[in-house]
């Protein structure tokens, strides 16, 4: 079944379609994947995933799967069948998994596969037959990425769930042997019994359970931190102690139900905060920095494949088309080449060097054929290794905690005050050593943090999911904590505002082409790697292919052609006729030193860039361009999306946009980048998030990633954290409005164990039934904001 189009969505992930869509979807991506499930008769895809689902952001065109070189020489070398295990990035849904499995089963050596969403892992049976490079180029041009086997299979939250389950299994039984009690049972062996098992049940419920908390609020005492467990970890050690105490040397009614139902639920609450982050964590290729890049170095005269960390000053490098430059590197041999610089400062053109020039670490080669180089200086002493191994997080999870560290400090010690003076007062109104215990004991009861040990994992859930279905991931555990307080957000450019592609404003030039002169255009487009001629090639298509045409590519020109004693070139309108004058058009077609007809190229918006930008102004933000491209390009941009000049800021380096940030960040800013030079501006930011997930060294050290062509999670997020912050102050109201009747009554002496069962749960479920209505399914965060082209005086016109 092939979904229909319904209220302007995409056909493919059921997205909203963007102004700029066509043919019913909303990215090329989509499209693309779209044809193929529907070629392949692949079709029940839709039918298994639902309605909605994910776009297409992963880009396989171009991929570097150096990486798979040894796997692949592993398997040729393999007697019989062979195990292969790699990661995958994207899976989210059943219908993921069915298509990788359908694709498997079409190639011929496969004899099982095994496909975990979970983990994000594919584990193949395979044997020497098999095709294994095609297999991973079929999946990836369905959307996934797959990588080495690289992600953990050792989860924290793994442990967590044995422990959640014994601590519920032990509150169950626990409550079991209350309900006697309470029913009035009150003395007797059988009664006896029954505390002596609730004691046993409640010290295994500390011992499993509470220990998790008691070993993180230690960790953070001993780094000097006041971690958000100390208060939960001191509230069940105090609770359990003084009940055991009054049980054992006064014969009190005991809390120990109470007890274990409270470290049951905290643990409910602790495992579905850890088991959101690391969901999205991985969904995303792992990333082992510098010590995943490969590249090939010639050895005598031998071409090896070596890991970039082993690159020494001197080394003779060869480079494929695509490959990446892994250090600063001379130029050998007498042509020219061009590289794409996007990844070290964001420029869109690729620009040309000479014979003998030194070629930039994080280049790409961008042209058609292999190169040598000379490696300028040891990998180590390289600048990409510092951005390739940038550290995730940069301890921003314990910069985002100021607010719950000043919480949990003033809650302890509020609670040791109120417990003494429950002490104190329980003393001097009775002279009995044994009711002011009891009503100790019943202040630390009541006083154990439920708000925020259960609705406020349950709040962060909530926004997470509403976030996941916006296509927004978080990967970070304090980013909704620190997004709250966000004033400035900032942009890269190249790939973050832009889609980082160029594209044919208009192609009514072409209408006044005979069809010979219009067929060798598509050719000469279709054969040249040049971004600009990659844009013509899809404006114009790449049908009517001439075999006998012999293209030859100009370094920093263009590509011509010999064809029936006519020399055709597509490239700069000066190199064409030396006397044309320069204008708008910046790629001509001409034959035999004639320009046939010019076109236009713009670096184009991504569809919703400057509606959302618009509507971020609108809700308060200052918004800004931090970009490594040249000032006029970058200006460009913010004119299209309506940044002022002042906010833009161009020709900046990796260290110097760190730097930038640095100075002007004061706790409230957000980054958003693509590229590897954004890296250490992305651990700077108090926030950062990235849309570039077919590049992992990015996306993981980033707070977040998003799936989507537009811009409109970013904001959802925003509006999001700000709405999740008065939700969340509401619920600590309500708890501490909970809190002063419960510790009056404990104080007065009014407070009993089943007065205590019914409170407690009460004062949860009211809480979490106020975030449910607050932040489900129809609470509304932020209304979308309209997608519209800027006008075409403000498009982006490439030089």
């Amino acid at each position: 079944m092939v979904p229909e189009s319904h209220n302007q969505n995409c056909l493919h992930c059921g997205g909203p379609l963007p102004a700029v869509a066509e043919e019913g979807f909303c990215c090329a991506g989509c499209r693309v994947v779209h044809d193929l499930l529907r070629e392949e008769r692949l079709e029940r895809y839709y039918t298994l995933r639902g309605e909605k689902g994910e776009a297409v952001t992963a880009a396989a065109a171009g991929r570097d799967r150096k990486w798979l070189e040894p796997l692949e020489a592993e398997l040729a070398r393999a007697e019989g069948l062979h195990r292969v295990d790699l990661d995958v990035q994207g899976l989210s849904c059943a219908a993921c998994v069915w298509l990788i499995e359908q694709l498997f089963r079409r190639e011929n050596g496969g004899a099982g596969i095994v496909v975990n969403p979970a983990l994000g892992r594919i584990r193949l049976a395979i044997s020497s037959a098999f095709p294994l490079r095609q297999f991973v180029s079929r999946v990836e041009s369905c959307g996934y990425l797959l990588g080495p086997k690289l992600k953990s299979e050792e989860s924290p939250s793994n442990g967590l769930l044995l422990r959640m389950g014994i601590a519920v299994a032990l509150a169950m039984n626990g409550m079991i042997l209350a309900i006697s009690v309470y029913a009035g049972l009150s003395e007797g062996p059988l009664h006896r019994l029954f505390l002596a098992l609730s004691f046993g049940l409640a010290t295994a419920s500390v011992l499993i359970g509470g220990s998790y908390f008691g070993k993180t609020a230690l960790a953070g005492l001993r780094r000097g931190v006041l971690h958000l467990d100390l208060p939960i970890a001191l509230g069940i050690l105090l609770a359990y102690a003084s009940s055991t105490w009054g049980w054992l040397a006064h014969g009190l009614t005991t809390y120990f139900d109470t007890l274990t139902v409270f470290v049951a639920l905290m643990l409910i609450g602790r495992f579905l905060q850890m088991h959101l982050i690391e969901r999205n964590q991985k969904r995303l290729l792992q990333s082992d920095g510098a010590e995943g890049l490969y590249t090939r170095r010639l050895e005598g005269d031998t071409v090896v494949l070596r890991r970039a960390v082993e690159i020494r000053n001197g080394d003779t490098l060869v480079l494929a088309p695509g490959d990446v430059v892994p250090v600063p590197a001379v130029m050998l041999g007498q042509d020219d080449a061009s590289f794409s610089l996007d990844w070290v400062n964001g420029e869109s053109t690729p620009r040309v060097f000479p014979p003998g020039a030194i070629v930039p670490a994080g280049a790409f080669l961008s042209g058609a054929r292999a190169l040598t180089l000379r490696a300028d200086t040891d990998f180590a002493a390289g600048s990409l290794v510092d951005l390739l191994r940038a550290a995730p997080g940069g301890g921003k999870d314990e910069r985002g905690a100021a607010f719950w560290r000043t919480f949990a400090r003033v809650y302890v010690a509020a609670v040791l005050v109120i417990a003494a003076l429950a002490l104190g007062i329980g003393y001097f109104a009775t002279h009995d050593a044994r009711a002011a215990l009891e009503r100790v004991t019943a202040v630390l009861i009541v006083t154990c943090p439920c708000a925020f040990g259960i609705a406020t994992p349950l709040a962060y859930e909530l926004v997470g999911a509403r976030l996941r279905r916006a296509g927004l991931f978080v990967r970070s555990g304090s980013f909704l904590d620190r997004a709250a307080l966000v004033r400035t957000v900032v942009f890269d450019k190249t790939g973050t505002l832009t889609t980082g592609k160029l594209r044919i404003e208009d192609t009514a030039p072409a209408a006044g082409l005979s069809l010979e002169e219009k067929r060798i255009l598509k050719n000469l487009a279709a054969r040249s790697t040049h971004p600009k001629s990659a844009a013509l090639a899809q404006a114009l298509g790449t049908d009517g292919f001439v075999a006998a045409l012999d293209t030859r590519e100009v370094t920093g020109r263009g590509v011509e052609a010999e064809y029936n004693g006519h020399l055709y070139r597509l490239g700069a309108s000066a190199w064409i006729d030396p006397a044309a004058q320069e204008g708008d058009a910046d790629v001509a077609f001409g034959v035999n030193g004639r320009i046939l007809a010019a076109f236009h190229t713009v670096e184009g918006l991504r569809p919703d860039a400057a509606a959302e930008i618009r509507a971020l102004r609108a809700m308060g933000y200052d918004v800004g361009i931090l970009s490594g491209d040249l000032d006029e390009r970058a200006l460009r941009v913010a004119a299209a999306c309506g940044i002022a000049p002042a906010k833009t800021v161009g020709s900046k380096s990796a260290e110097a946009k760190a730097q930038w940030v640095r100075e002007h960040d004061r706790g409230d800013l957000l980054f958003l980048g693509d590229g590897i030079n954004d890296a250490l501006v992305a651990t700077e930011a108090t926030v950062s998030g990235t849309p570039a997930i077919d590049r992992p060294f990015l996306a993981a050290r980033t707070d977040f990633y998003f799936v989507t062509p537009g811009l409109a999670p970013v904001r959802i997020a925003l509006a999001s954290a700000q709405r999740l912050r008065r939700v969340l102050g509401m619920t600590l109201t309500v708890a501490l409005a909970y809190n002063v009747v419960t510790v009056g009554l404990s104080c007065a002496g009014f407070m009993t164990p089943l007065l205590c069962a019914v409170l407690m749960p009460l004062s949860s479920l009211s809480t979490i039934l106020a975030v449910l209505f607050l932040l489900g399914e129809k609470a509304e965060v932020a209304k979308p904001a309209a997608c519209s082209l800027p006008p075409p005086e403000a498009r982006l016109r490439t030089a």
